[in-house]
C-alpha cells in the first residue's frame, strides 16, 4: 500500500446489534458523576486541565460511548461511497454525505446488505440522500430483496413509499462468491454466513488493502466446514469487522441464535492473519463498561493464546474512522 495516501477510509455509524440503545440520562449522570469523583481525587482544579486528565486516563469508550446505533459502516476513496447496511447509524451517516455533493444531487452510493433484519434496515428510510436525485445502488444475495425493502416502507408500518423518493434506487441481485467491480479500483464479494433467515459478509478490496464485514454470524463446534471456508474468507484482511455480541458463556447457551463471541474473532482472526479486529455488533443489553471488559478479555485472551501474534484488537464506536 502506497504510504502517501490512504486506499480506504472506514467510519463506524452504528455498532449495535438487535435495537438502538441510547444512554439513559441515569446512565449520562453516572458517567458525569464518575468522572468528576475522579477530577476532584486527582486535584485537578484548572478546568482547562480536566480534559486532557480524562482523556489521559480513559478511553473514548469508558468517558464517551460505545454508541446505541444499529448497523451501518462506511467505506470510502475518491468519489466511491460503500455502505455496508442501513442500520440506524445511516441517518448520521446520511447528513455527512449531504454536506458534499450529494446535497445537490447526481453522486452515487453502494449499499451492501447482509440481511434485512430490522436492526440492519430501518435507518434507510430516514437515509438523507434518498431526498435529492441521487443514485442508490443496493446489492445483496437474498432474493426479493427490492419486496423486502418496500414492505419496511408499506403504509402499516411507514407513511412513505419507496416512489416518493426522489432518488433513483436500483436493487441488484448479487451472487455469492462472485466479484463485482467498483469505480477507483474497487470490489466487492460475498460469502454466507450462519445466522437465521441467512446472512452475507461482505470482502471490499482496492489495491490490494481489504475490508470485511462479518456481523451476525455464528461459528459452531465441529463445523469444521463453515471454520475453513471463514477463514479463506478473512484471509490477509487489514480490517476485520467482526460479530462479537455474546460472551463466551453466553454463545454457547444461545446456540443456533446466529451470533459469536470476541474470543472467537481472536481465534478466526489470527489464524486468517488478519491486521486489525474491531469488535462488533454489541448486545444492546452491555453497557459500555461491560463492553469494554469485553475487549480487556479478548486481548487477555490473545495475549494468552496467541503470544507474539501481531493483531490489533478493539471495540468499534460510533464516530471511529480508519484510513487503511
Amino acid at each position: 500500500m502506497e504510504n502517501q495516501a490512504s486506499q480506504m477510509s472506514v467510519t463506524f455509524w452504528g455498532v449495535r446489534g438487535s435495537i438502538p440503545t441510547p444512554l439513559t440520562p441515569l446512565e449520562i449522570e453516572a458517567k458525569v458523576i464518575e468522572m468528576s469523583s475522579e477530577v476532584v481525587r486527582a486535584g485537578v482544579t484548572n478546568p482547562d486541565e480536566v480534559a486532557s486528565f480524562l482523556r489521559n486516563k480513559y478511553t473514548l469508550m469508558e468517558c464517551g460511548t460505545v454508541g446505541g446505533n444499529t448497523t451501518c459502516v462506511s467505506v470510502e476513496w475518491e468519489d466511491t461511497t460503500v455502505i455496508f447496511d442501513a442500520g440506524t447509524g445511516i441517518r448520521p451517516l446520511g447528513k455527512k454525505l449531504m454536506k458534499g455533493p450529494f446535497s445537490n444531487g447526481g453522486s452515487e452510493v453502494h449499499l451492501l446488505v447482509t440481511h434485512t433484519h430490522w436492526d440492519h434496515i430501518m435507518g434507510f428510510p430516514y437515509f438523507a440522500p434518498l431526498f435529492q436525485r441521487n443514485t442508490i445502488n443496493i446489492h445483496g444475495v437474498h432474493p426479493n430483496l427490492e419486496d423486502r425493502f418496500r414492505g419496511q416502507q408499506k403504509p402499516e408500518y411507514y407513511p412513505v413509499p419507496l416512489e416518493i423518493f426522489p432518488a433513483t434506487l436500483n436493487f441488484d441481485q448479487i451472487e455469492e462468491n462472485k466479484k463485482y467491480e467498483l469505480k477507483g479500483g474497487g470490489s466487492f464479494s460475498a460469502m454466507k454466513l450462519h445466522h437465521p433467515g441467512d446472512c452475507f459478509g461482505y470482502r471490499v478490496e482496492r489495491n490490494g488493502v481489504s475490508v470485511i464485514m462479518a456481523t451476525d454470524s455464528e461459528y459452531k463446534r465441529g463445523d469444521d466446514g463453515l471454520i475453513a471456508r471463514t477463514i479463506e474468507f478473512f484471509k490477509g484482511a487489514d480490517l476485520l469487522i467482526f460479530d462479537s455480541q455474546y460472551t463466551v458463556e453466553e454463545a454457547l447457551l444461545k446456540e443456533d441464535w446466529g451470533h459469536s463471541s470476541a474470543i472467537m474473532g481472536v481465534r478466526l482472526a489470527i489464524e486468517a492473519g488478519v491486521k486489525k479486529l474491531a469488535l462488533f455488533h454489541h448486545e444492546p443489553n452491555y453497557s459500555d463498561k461491560f463492553i469494554c471488559n469485553i475487549l480487556k478479555k479478548a486481548l487477555s485472551d490473545k495475549d494468552k493464546h496467541h503470544p507474539g501474534a501481531s493483531l490489533d484488537v478493539f471495540a468499534a464506536t460510533e464516530g471511529l474512522q480508519i484510513d487503511l
